[in-house]
């Protein structure tokens, strides 16, 4: 017999709607009945949780998958029975803890016959971190399983596979987030486990409407830029005659999912998750969206429930044949990106080496025009959000504990920072490098 735990959600559409709060207290140790039902409209892969003969919610779609998997391996009915575990208040649902006979792992329910005919022959413009998924899920599972040595430290491994499966909203990762959250749960180590429990915290992302909208942002604004910013002729976007048959094969997509995206990419998002999308379409569909935005041929209508109006400004620049540096905020990330890879000249170290040489950062910064940094927590705060921060990737991460010890030695004007220490040169040669990088950027006139 195989144990696994589902969430049950729902329960404020279910038969008890109305004592949603009484329900919950009285729920734990409760047998359920976890039924398929292929007539759903919305989604035919639902699985509906009753108790007798009331309904009680659905199975969360993460957990879809998994739910059919233990009924074919249990013998391929409609029914499980399940105890509830666990009651969540906010937002409202149970976990359910099951018991089948067997779990087919190897089993997929979904049907892509939907997809027959359709294909995007464009070559892929997926971010690199995104196309390496697979690779690294198979690593980390294989690892996780027994069935693989790893050479390195599992615990890096699992974080930077925890990092990058943000960004791909694909079915399959629905699926991986579920097993490996199950393979390291079972973990002794307390470091793997913290792993689990942030990956149990992002298996429903894309039901946050949050999540959704940092998703869709790197994915449709940040990930063109990039594009942009090296360059369109490396990656061929020559070939304009075909656009207007590239926009007709877009459309032709099932679900109408580019004509969800040019109405709003956030939900777009949503929907790619509720009707379960695979990778290998979805990274085709998106492709064919990047260039489209690339050739200022997919214009967004909306940007998520509240109408942002940036992200959309900021496709549309992606239009011009001028910087797309054209804000403060845009012209000082690249800087930073610039910054931290920068060399010393005839060297081979960077100049950017150290935790604490962000407090220089904040030095240049923190009086610049259009920046309204409230204070140094908040400049931390806003780095990580453009990507600086402990979560992301970057060489050297701005945290704000070891940003502050190092103001001490940026207390002054830029022309009196201490130059006597190797700390303070270390400050130095970093706030001088930033200066120089920004004035580059034929922003002269709002360098401190």
């Amino acid at each position: 017999m195989e144990k696994i735990k589902v969430d049950v959600v729902g329960l404020s559409h279910g038969d008890y709607r109305d004592r949603t709060s009484e329900f919950l207290a009285e729920a734990l140790g409760k047998r359920l009945t976890l039924q398929k039902e292929p007539e759903n409209p919305l989604d035919s892969y639902a699985v509906r949780v009753r108790q007798g003969v009331k309904k009680v919610g659905y199975v969360a779609v993460p957990d879809l998958e998994v739910v059919h998997q233990a009924i074919k391996g249990s013998g391929g009915g409609t029914l499980l029975k399940g105890v509830v575990a666990e009651c969540i208040e906010k937002p409202p649902k149970l976990r359910v803890e099951l018991e089948a006979e067997q779990i087919d792992w190897d089993y997929s329910p979904f049907d892509d016959s939907v997809y027959d005919g359709w294909d995007y022959s464009g070559m892929s413009l997926i971010p690199p971190d995104l196309t390496a998924q697979n690779d690294l899920t198979t690593d980390l599972v294989m690892t996780l399983e027994g069935k693989e040595d790893y050479d390195g430290e599992l615990t890096d491994l699992a974080e930077k596979w925890l990092q990058t499966a943000l960004y791909d909203p694909s079915r399959e990762m629905v699926r991986d987030r579920y097993r490996i959250e199950l393979l390291l749960s079972a973990r002794s180590e307390p470091e793997l486990r913290q792993v689990a429990a942030e990956i149990g915290k992002q298996k429903g992302f894309l039901m946050s409407h949050d999540s959704r909208a940092e998703v869709a942002r790197y994915l449709f604004v940040e990930w063109p830029m990039q594009l942009k910013r090296k360059g369109l002729e490396k990656y061929h976007f020559t070939n304009d005659s075909n656009l207007s048959e590239l926009e007709e094969r877009l459309r032709a997509f099932p679900f109408h999912l580019y004509d969800k995206f040019l109405n709003d990419p956030v939900d777009f998002l949503r929907e790619v998750y509720y009707n379960h999308v695979p990778r290998r379409q979805l990274f085709q569909l998106l492709s064919g969206i990047v260039l489209m935005e690339l050739k200022g041929c997919a214009q967004p209508g909306k940007w998520g429930r509240e109408g942002a109006t940036e992200p959309l400004e900021q496709i549309e620049r992606l239009w011009s044949s001028d910087s797309l540096l054209q804000t403060p905020e845009e012209s000082v990330r690249q800087a930073i990106e610039e910054l931290m890879v920068l060399k010393v000249q005839a060297g081979d170290k960077y100049v950017f080496t150290q935790k604490n040489q962000w407090a220089a950062v904040w030095g240049i910064l923190k009086d610049k025009e259009g920046l309204a940094f409230k204070d140094l927590r908040d400049f931390c705060q806003k780095m990580g959000e453009w990507g600086f921060g402990k979560d992301s990737q970057c060489r050297i991460p701005c945290i704000y504990d070891s940003v502050v010890k190092g103001t001490v030695y940026i207390g002054k004007s830029f022309d009196k920072w201490d130059n006597k220490s190797q700390t303070g040169r270390r400050m130095q040669r970093a706030g001088a490098e930033l200066r120089n990088i920004l004035k580059k950027k034929n922003r002269g006139k709002n360098t401190p």
